[in-house]
């Protein structure tokens, strides 16, 4: 198991980085987890959670087989990175230091406070509804924001 470099986030590129430096990368802010629909030719954004988010902190509650328990679940890795940017949200860390920018003020690397997302309201916490209280033919009425054209 590799370690975590001191400020690996400003000595590395993103293709340099090991699996844990990866992975603590990630706020928490559970943005990714928010569901995608097409919609009239066009993909939108919800306010929609993943079925398997715990609301309460913005983690998954099965996070080590989530692409086996969810359909369209983004695991983001090096390799897909740049093919989902556009459904990424601009604070994202991935997409921060992609466009090479620094990670943001309040992010836990920084902080050392993984509350700290939450403390900012840069996560999903208290504006999301979980995908089980919503029928599917509803969805389209907690559309948040366009995020690519058809």
């Amino acid at each position: 198991m590799a370690k975590v470099r001191k400020s690996f986030w400003k000595k590395y590129s993103l293709e340099q980085l090991n699996i844990e430096e990866w992975e603590a990368l990630c706020d928490g802010c559970a943005k990714c987890c928010l569901l995608k629909i097409l919609y009239k030719k066009k993909t939108y954004m919800t306010n929609i959670s993943c079925s398997k988010l715990r609301l309460d902190s913005c983690r998954c509650s099965n996070y080590i087989n989530r692409e086996k328990k969810v359909k369209n679940c983004l695991k983001l890795t090096k390799e897909n990175l740049s093919k989902n940017l556009k459904f990424l949200p601009s604070s994202c860390s991935y997409k921060l230091l992609e466009e090479g920018k620094a990670l943001p003020h309040w992010h836990h690397l920084i902080t050392n406070d993984k509350e700290s997302v939450h403390k900012v309201n840069q996560s999903i916490k208290e504006y999301c509804v979980s995908e089980t209280s919503v029928s599917p033919e509803n969805f389209q009425d907690h559309i948040e924001a366009e995020i690519s054209g058809g």
